[in-house]
């Protein structure tokens, strides 16, 4: 699990993860990681209008990660975190739709630009065969 939080929370947020591993008295064998990164303009990205500090947590796959992870989770939320794309997470598009300014947007664009679900166009029609339901 991975998540972008503002630069400024990124202290705190390694502070109550810390805290929540004490309390919870979890045997964590990964260390967190942490990493920063400016902010862009890109409409999903998790950078997007902030400074950003990412914090990412890990487990042995062979281990339950249940509860770290919804608690790391519910700490990144209390900071207005936002979940790396292709980690696992437990957000909604309800939830994610209040942490991305753009949210919205993106959804309208995909709405107007695959009204059908296909993700599919004519260039990948044309380069990968014809998607089913288009023909």
């Amino acid at each position: 699990m991975e998540y972008a939080v503002p630069r400024a929370a990124g202290a705190e947020v390694i502070r109550e993860i810390r805290a929540m591993i004490d309390r919870l008295g979890l045997r964590i064998s990964f260390p967190v990681e942490v990493r920063f990164g400016p902010a862009d303009d890109i409409t999903l990205s998790t950078a997007h209008g902030r400074d950003t500090c990412y914090v990412a947590v890990h487990v042995f796959h062979r281990m339950d990660y249940d509860v770290y992870f919804h608690e790391v989770e519910a700490i990144m939320r209390a900071h207005a975190g936002r979940p790396h794309w292709g980690k696992l997470h437990f957000q909604t598009a309800e939830s994610l739709a209040a942490v991305y300014p753009r949210f919205g947007e993106f959804v309208a664009v995909r709405d107007r630009l695959d009204p059908n679900g296909l993700f599919a166009n004519d260039y990948l029609d044309r380069v990968v065969g014809l998607a089913p339901g288009r023909g």
